[in-house]
């Protein structure tokens, strides 16, 4: 229910408050996952530009969970999150608090 719900984030928000996350950005990865697609992502090391975020455009897009093949899922949101720093406005961050608030509502299917 926690997963599924998303309610497993909530004490991200500390992060949030102490200054070390934004709510929205890329999501963070493990620093093993960061070392191993560094060298195989090109635009891998953009999203490190921006603080690491709560919620991400290519989480409120279905880039999440780990069930298919990972390097192509994987490709998929580095493309999102290159999109997401190059691209950054207060507008594209409320479009994409909104559709978390929408997902957190209606549900993920794509939590796990």
């Amino acid at each position: 229910f926690l997963r599924k719900s998303s309610m497993d984030e909530l004490p991200q928000f500390l992060n949030v408050l102490f200054g070390n996350m934004s709510v929205v950005g890329p999501r963070p990865h493990m620093l093993l996952v960061d070392d191993f697609y560094k060298s195989k992502i090109e635009r891998y090391s953009l999203r490190s530009k921006v603080k690491p975020g709560i919620t991400g455009l290519a989480q409120v897009n279905g880039l999440r969970g780990d069930e298919e093949d990972m390097s192509i899922t994987m490709q998929k949101r580095i493309l999102a999150d290159s999109f997401y720093v190059r691209n950054w406005s207060a507008v594209l961050d409320l479009v994409i608090i909104l559709k978390t608030v929408f997902l957190l509502i209606s549900g993920d299917k794509n939590a796990r």
